[in-house]
């Protein structure tokens, strides 16, 4: 029988189990759900919980909320087996930031619901939960899909379905994870979005990969002008090639442009003089952000060349 796709918010995923009881007594919710209390130390962390960074600022609003309003909404749990442990033990499934801003309030008990569920399930559901919040970056995304994968053979569209998301989506989610671990951090940290870190996947160096990232990150270039970035440094068109080309073949004009290339990172072609004609220098520059970078080096070497 084919699993209920997930994705549809916590109502879907946790069933009706409204009602609980701040005496610690189970009531039954139907299915295979059970509300109730729980002591915080009786939670362990969960070993499928996708997101890697917590943002402490976030944490300390919700830690003063929980102190002043308590915990509004469960916690989702799996029962574990733990044989000495006095009374049961849980692993979390869904609610980190409730638990760990729970614990930093003080409390002693918090509201959970008792799942059954296997690891394929637990993963899920720890996933679509954070998905439905926008609480993780594309990095953590890609991990989570790729262990779906990985780990339980999910395909692209069956996971689409479960988190309710596109299978394009899902497969350039997971791409992403083919970047330098530089550049995924720079995701991490938000310095990058994925639109911007997408198109640096066709770069065929790695070291070009990072140039390109930092002058993303740097200018703040936007996700269509980091797409034309990539396909101006795509390896098939190197900058050498391109400066003959423009140049002629005189190799003082080609290593002139290459040492400006160097100095503005950015694609730079100079045109020699043909009889009257004058020539030209052209400098690459992918959207209005970029060009103000370019104009602020240049301005900012005429100035120190004036004062000099």
């Amino acid at each position: 029988m084919m699993r209920k796709p997930l994705g549809r918010g916590l109502d879907a995923l946790i069933g009706n189990a409204a009602g609980g009881t701040e005496t610690g007594a189970a009531v039954d919710s139907g299915g295979d759900s059970q509300f109730k209390m729980a002591p915080v130390g009786s939670i362990a962390a969960g070993a499928f919980q996708p997101r890697i960074n917590f943002d402490k600022e976030r944490l300390a609003e919700l830690t003063r909320a929980i102190q002043s309003q308590g915990i509004i909404e469960p916690l989702i749990v799996r029962r574990i087996d733990a044989p000495e442990a006095d009374g049961p033990r849980y692993e979390l499934i869904a609610g980190e930031r409730r638990l760990r801003a729970a614990r930093a309030a003080g409390l002693e008990t918090v509201p959970v619901v008792v799942r059954e569920l296997d690891d394929r399930a637990a993963l899920e559901m720890s996933l679509v939960e954070n998905i439905v919040r926008e609480d993780l970056n594309a990095v953590e995304e890609g991990l989570a899909f790729f262990r779906l994968v990985d780990h339980f053979g999910l395909t692209h569209d069956e996971i689409a379905t479960r988190v309710g998301k596109s299978r394009p989506y899902v497969g350039n989610t997971i791409r992403l994870l083919e970047l330098p671990q530089p550049i995924l951090n720079m995701i991490a940290k938000g310095e990058l979005t994925a639109g911007q870190a997408r198109p640096l996947l066709s770069i065929g160096s790695t070291e070009a990969q990072l140039s390109a990232a930092r002058r993303i990150a740097a200018v703040g270039i936007s996700s269509r002008g980091a797409e034309e970035m990539a396909t101006a440094n795509r390896p098939h068109k190197t900058k050498n090639a391109e400066s003959r080309s423009s140049s002629g073949g005189d190799a003082n004009l080609n290593a002139l442009a290459e040492g400006l290339q160097r100095a503005l990172k950015r694609k730079v072609r100079i045109f020699k003089r043909r009889g009257r004609n004058p020539g030209r220098i052209e400098i690459d520059y992918y959207d209005d952000n970029d060009l103000t970078a370019v104009a602020e080096m240049l301005l900012g070497n005429s100035r120190a060349s004036m004062r000099a």
